[in-house]
């Protein structure tokens, strides 16, 4: 299998980027946070995911090793396409995502893009009792306090990160936004 590729940006075009590998260019789909963080010209190195389908073969591509896991866990999921479990990775954390699934969060799951309520509901009861290697650290104060940081003006990365970064189990919500601040601050 073709678990990463190494190369040079070439074009990035919808969700496509064009990865120049040697004397080859590959065609990688990849999530929107991936997309965002590749500049052509540059070299990065994807994790892959490569699948075969009656048209042929699609090579998904991610910054991140632990969302080739989680992508391939969705996909495995009843009625759930390669196209869903992208989306659903361009639109939320894979920390975020998992403590929506073990938490059994039918109504934030359902908010995510192409994934209406059957569709949450499948995820939650084919996934939940599933083992990630992703750390879940995540509890409802850690979201609360990312949502809120987000209300201030914060982007939602860099209030993902500086929470990230604060988070301590048994936090508040209120505290770990304090903390969040404090880190937020520095860097402006």
């Amino acid at each position: 299998m073709l678990a990463a590729v190494y190369g040079c940006v070439e074009t990035i075009k919808n969700n496509v980027v064009f990865l120049r590998v040697l004397d080859f260019v590959l065609e990688v789909h990849c999530d929107k946070k991936t997309l965002e963080s590749l500049k052509i010209g540059e070299k990065t190195k994807l994790y892959t995911r490569l699948e075969f389908n009656q048209d042929g073969f699609i090579l998904y591509g991610f910054l991140e090793e632990e969302k080739v896991e989680i992508f391939e866990r969705i996909t495995k999921v009843s009625k759930v396409g390669h196209r869903t479990a992208l989306k659903i990775l361009s639109s939320v954390e894979p920390d975020e995502l998992i403590y929506m699934i073990k938490s059994g969060d039918v109504d934030r799951l359902s908010q995510i893009p192409g994934v209406g309520r059957k569709t949450a509901e499948r995820l939650i009861s084919e996934l939940k009792d599933e083992e990630f290697s992703v750390a879940l650290v995540m509890n409802r104060e850690y979201l609360d306090a990312i949502e809120a940081l987000t209300v201030l003006g914060f982007t939602k990365s860099d209030s993902r990160e500086a929470v990230r970064k604060v988070f301590k189990p048994g936090m508040s919500a209120e505290q770990i936004v304090k903390e969040a601040l404090k880190k937020l601050s520095k860097r402006v």
